[in-house]
């Protein structure tokens, strides 16, 4: 059983998210790209505007306040989980991503139960989640949690786009799903 400790981003955290930037550069996926391109080079800013996204609402990128929250193996920066209160463009409450070095252990799982939990603490009783048609691993996630998929969209880069509907309460999947 994975345990993993769930806390938003602060300044004290620079080192591991320093050390989890290091571990993306060799990784073909962009991990900060968009809104989030400068936290690349300005842990500073990344940490204050997450924060400012939670509490004061968003930049004009962004329709929908987002709440980041960081999740720790001991003290290594293992994933990152991006929870939207409201759906983000109507299709997403939650994205996630996994730490290249520490994929395939069940992380991806842990972040989307964790994201699930907050939903349904938050009253929302059906999550909205979106991954890439070429993210087979995500979509296996999502699906394993319980995830319905609904028709595929097209993304604003032009790339297809799953879409899927899945349960805050996961006594309603069954089997229910544990970490």
């Amino acid at each position: 059983m994975i345990n993993l400790e769930f806390r938003r981003p602060a300044p004290t955290d620079r080192a591991a998210f320093e050390d989890w930037i290091a571990d993306w550069h060799e990784d073909a996926y962009d991990a900060y790209r968009w809104i989030f391109a400068r936290a690349w080079t300005d842990f500073d800013w990344y940490v204050a505007t997450c924060e400012r996204m939670r509490t004061d609402g968003c930049p004009p990128e962004l329709t929908v306040p987002l709440d980041v929250q960081w999740a720790f193996e001991q003290q290594t920066l293992v994933g990152e989980l991006y929870l939207f209160y409201e759906p983000l463009a109507g299709d997403n409450h939650i994205g996630y991503k996994v730490r290249p070095s520490h994929r395939r252990k069940g992380i991806a799982t842990a972040l989307l139960l964790h994201g699930l939990d907050r939903l349904r603490e938050y009253g929302i009783a059906i999550a909205r989640l979106t991954c890439r048609d070429t993210n087979l691993a995500s979509a296996a996630v999502i699906e394993r949690a319980g995830g319905t998929r609904l028709d595929d969209k097209r993304g604003a880069e032009g790339h297809r786009t799953r879409r899927f509907t899945i349960p805050t309460d996961r006594d309603s999947v069954s089997p229910p799903l544990v970490v």
